[in-house]
């Protein structure tokens, strides 16, 4: 007699570690933990409600926030609705099936394909927007902290603007915003830095204002806080990645845990290198122009071609500073070499995504056995 399939919402308790981590990555889940731990998470996850339908009609808009004072950088994205898809495959001669795509071995970990209606990095302090000063504002360096910049009253003015001035004013406005989860320490260092304080800071006024927006009916959505040692490696070798914190890397290399659910005996990454190695895929998705299908207006298609520009300048060993003065000016955006803020918004949505649909799976009958195939 056939053994039976276990029922909705229970994680069989004969799966073995190396299969809970993979489930558990694949659904943006903690990897680390005993197996009773593991198991727990999964089946919590499991048996929680799907989220309500979202008020778009293409589905849930996600708004990925990489969360900095000085460098923020957000993305504004949606998946890309079946007519989106057929069109733009009967529009171009591109494969059925994206060279990015194929080149992933797991069906589970492949980025979704998305449409991008934003993506923007700046400085929460002067008003700069992607690395440039705007209007004549000063440099975010020459801030003197003194000035009071980082008082919790000063703060709680910058989140607010951050949300009415910003965020708010967003088309389509966002349905889920995703906030990178800020580390406590770094390095793992006993001493707690300064700089840390006030960006956890500016983390908890965000979630307590979004809050306020929601139970005054002011916004109707749902935040999320993303651990950014899960988002990160999603797409890549996570056993090879070094998140830059102590704290985060013991939960992804003392598991030694990748999107197979096999170890790997590769030497791992530096934080600098995981960084390069992120900006690089992105690259790639970007110039095949596979996975994302927008720009759904003007400003996020300046974005996407400031960002390529600057990819290939890196990749080809060119500076942005042999770029003439009149190409430069041509130009309605310009960036500087510093992409890693805007590459994490943007996978970080990207990830989020195709844990909902991991999610959504594991939920279904069989779904344990298809998400470990």
């Amino acid at each position: 007699m056939a053994a039976s399939s276990p029922a909705l919402g229970v994680i069989p308790l004969s799966l073995k570690a190396a299969q809970l981590k993979r489930l558990s990555f694949l659904c943006g889940l903690p990897v680390g933990g005993r197996k009773e731990e593991l198991i727990a998470r999964l089946t919590a996850a499991n048996n929680t409600p799907p989220p309500p339908p979202a008020r778009s009609s293409s589905g849930p808009v996600v708004l990925s926030i990489d969360l900095g004072i000085r460098n923020l950088a957000f993305s504004l994205l949606t998946p890309a609705t079946p007519s989106t898809l057929a069109s733009r495959k009967a529009g171009t001669k591109s494969k059925k099936q994206s060279s990015a795509n194929q080149s992933l071995p797991l069906l589970y970990t492949r980025p979704p394909t998305i449409k991008l209606h934003a993506w923007q990095r700046l400085s929460l302090l002067d008003g700069t927007i992607n690395g440039s000063a705007q209007n004549g504002d000063v440099n975010a360096s020459d801030v003197d902290p003194l000035t009071g910049a980082f008082t919790p009253a000063a703060l709680a003015k910058t989140a607010n603007a951050f949300l009415q001035e910003t965020v708010l004013q967003l088309k389509p406005l966002p349905t889920h915003i995703l906030i990178e989860r800020q580390r406590w320490r770094s390095g793992g260092a006993a001493a707690v830095q300064e700089w840390t304080l006030r960006v956890n800071t500016l983390e908890a006024m965000l979630h307590a204002s979004l809050r306020t927006l929601r139970d005054l009916r002011a916004w109707k959505g749902e935040v999320v806080s993303v651990r950014p040692e899960l988002a990160g490696p999603f797409f890549l070798d996570a056993d090879k990645l070094d998140t830059g914190d102590a704290a985060q890397n013991k939960v992804v290399k003392g598991d030694k845990i990748d999107a197979s659910g096999t170890k790997s005996k590769g030497k791992r990454k530096s934080s600098a290198e995981a960084k390069k190695l992120k900006i690089d895929l992105l690259g790639h998705w970007i110039g095949q122009g596979d996975l994302v299908v927008g720009p759904s207006n003007v400003e996020a298609g300046h974005m996407l071609e400031a960002y390529r520009d600057v990819f290939q300048g890196i990749k080809s060993g060119k500076s942005k500073r042999i770029v003439g003065e009149r190409e430069a000016e041509k130009k309605p955006v310009t960036l500087d070499k510093k992409l890693d803020d805007l590459t994490d918004s943007l996978l970080q949505g990207m990830a989020w995504l195709r844990w909902q649909e991991n999610l959504a799976l594991l939920r279904q009958d069989n779904g344990v056995e298809q998400l470990l195939k």
